[in-house]
Order: C-alpha cells, then structure tokens, then sequence
C-alpha cells in the first residue's frame, strides 16, 4: 500500500518516475526545506519581527517543517520498506499517527495561509483605526512571550479545525500481524478500515469536502485576496516599511497557488472523469513538499526586515562561538602555575 499525500491509499507500482521522484528530490528539497524553516520559525520569533503578519509567517513554518517530516515518512519511508524489514515494521507502527498528523499539517498550512493574507488585506486596504486593532506591532502573538489576543485566537481557531476536519483520518487505517514474505519472518502492516473504503465516504469526505476546504475553495479566496492586496497597493503607491513584508506574502500566496495547481488538477480528473494517473499524484506529492520548502527563499530575497534580523542573529552567534573557542584556546596554551618557593 501507499499513502498518498493529497491522502488517498493506491497500489504502488515501481516506476522509475516515482523512484526518482520520491526517493530522491522529495528528501532533498525536504532537507532543505527543514533548514529553511527552521530559521524562518526561529526570525519570525524574533521580538524585532513584532507583527501580527509575522505570526502567521512564523506558525506557517512550523506547520511546514511537520508536513516536510510527514512526507518524508511516509513516501520516502515507505518506497524504503523493500530494503529492510526494520523500516517495515517501524512504518506500520507510526503510520497510523503519521498519516493523520501530515494531513493536519496541511490543513494547518492552508488556513494560515488565508489568514496571513486577510491579515495582509486589513493592513493594505483598512482604515487607520480598524489597521492598528488588528494589525498593529502591539497586537501581535510570539512564539515565547509576545501575545495578541486576536492573533493568538485566530490560531487557536484554527488548529481547532484542521484536527476537527481532519479527525476522521485516525480511523481509516488501523495495523494488523502478517508474515513477511521478503524477510521470512513476523511483521506488521497498514490495512484501510471499513470507513476508507466506504464508497459514501470517499464520495463526500474525499472528493466534494477536500475540493471545497482544502484545494478550490482557499485557491479561489487567495486569488481574490491577493488581486486585492495587489490593486490596492499600485492605487496607494505609499513608502511604508510594511511593503516588504507585504509584497513577500504576496509572494508566498502565489508560490502556495501555483504549487497547488497539479494537485487540483489531479483532484478533478478523479472527481470528474475517475482517471488516476501514478505519475501526476507522485509529482503532486512533490509539489506540496516544494511549496512548504520555498517560503525561506521568498523571505530572504524580498523580506528586508527579515533578511536582516536574521543576518544580525547567524553573525551574533557565530561571533560569539568564536569568542568562546578562542578562550577554551587561551586557557589550553596557558602555561602550567610555578610553584613558590619559600
């Protein structure tokens, strides 16, 4: 079995595009993905960065980091299960906590999204009263000890519905005893349950709820929120230290709806036309990998703001790693006490 990210379990078939696909771009931009996040998460938490903007941003790279590590597990894991009984196993094991868990980080993903650029909209096109209630440097929520009551709702709300929406998937797959043929001993393996392959289910959960929730429905509100926040700022044409950060989200929405394309496409044709083709799922798997890897590089080329609270912190901590290895140095090349004679 497979588990396919858009979170649908197929056959798997050993094709030289998934091996290539899978086994070897999805980690490598995954890996990287990771590091990019990790400093987006840790500049983003910055008491420099204050904003209610930067909270998204800086709850967006969490929840990538966990849809990276997901994936990772279970397509990367999975196409390594041949290789060792181990692996099998331990995949059978966490499957049933990884799979949801991924799916809720998607959903995560995708609600932040939206409300990072309805934040970015009451920023761009709000009057001055209603811009500093809800978008003010004050009324923000970081990561430690910086809290917006509005933001840190907003959050809230939100992880609320992405493990409300995504509840059912802690039972589609439950992990039975089998005999492993390969390895000629006692193993473990995922089984759909009874919910998975109920026809109804699939028809209303998968098909008609996941296309409005997860793949038309936010697309089609990025697209006007974004169309919005674009007129709105060539109408102003105003000097702000804002538009940076604003243009870098921008950004980041239209990263998140061409990489979300593929996937909805592939949505579609099994909706409409019931075509499934192996290849367009695995490279849609590596596009939602690609869009939660590709934000560091948005924020470092556009965001001023962060590329330079970030530049300050990496030279602070380099500097003072240095200062400590040259004591340790100094205490070493220290000559040994004489002892005083009397």
């Amino acid at each position: 079995l497979r588990v396919w990210f858009k979170f649908k379990i197929i056959c798997i078939s050993s094709t030289k595009c998934f091996q290539i696909v899978i086994s070897f771009m999805l980690p490598c931009v995954g890996i990287l993905g990771i590091v990019g996040n990790g400093l987006s998460a840790f500049t983003y938490s910055r008491k420099e960065m204050v904003s209610s903007l930067n909270v998204y941003l800086c709850a967006l790279a969490c929840s990538d980091i966990i849809i990276i590590l997901t994936a990772f597990f279970l397509f990367f894991m999975e196409s390594m299960r041949k290789r060792s009984e181990d692996v099998t196993y331990y995949f059978a094991v966490l499957s049933p906590v990884m799979f949801p868990l991924g799916l809720t980080a998607q959903s995560l993903s995708v609600f932040i999204t939206v409300a990072s650029a309805f934040d970015c909209l009451v920023l761009v096109t709000a009057k001055p009263k209603l811009r500093n209630r809800f978008c003010s440097v004050n009324a923000s929520l970081l990561v430690i000890k910086y809290f917006d009551r509005f933001s840190f709702q907003v959050l809230f709300i939100i992880v609320c519905v992405a493990f409300v929406y995504n509840s059912p998937h802690m039972f589609e797959i439950y992990v039975i005893d089998c005999w492993s043929m390969p390895y000629n001993t006692l193993s473990k393996d995922v089984c759909p349950t009874a919910l998975r392959t109920n026809p109804a289910y699939l028809t209303f959960y998968y098909a008609y709820l996941y296309t409005i929730v997860m793949a038309a429905g936010p697309v089609l509100l990025l697209i006007v929120i974004n169309s919005a926040i674009v007129v709105s700022m060539k109408r102003n044409k105003r000097e702000d230290q804002n538009d940076s950060d604003i243009l870098t989200l921008v950004l980041v929405v239209c990263l998140f709806i061409s990489c979300n394309v593929l996937p909805l496409t592939v949505n579609f044709l099994e909706l409409l036309f019931k075509i499934v083709n192996a290849y367009l799922i695995d490279l849609s798997n590596l596009m939602v990998v690609v869009n939660s890897s590709c934000n560091f590089l948005i924020y470092y080329a556009f965001g001023s703001n962060f590329r330079r609270t970030l530049r300050y912190y990496l030279t602070h901590i380099l500097a003072r790693k240095r200062r400590e290895e040259f004591r340790q140095l100094s205490i070493r090349l220290l000559p040994p006490p004489t002892e005083m004679l009397i």
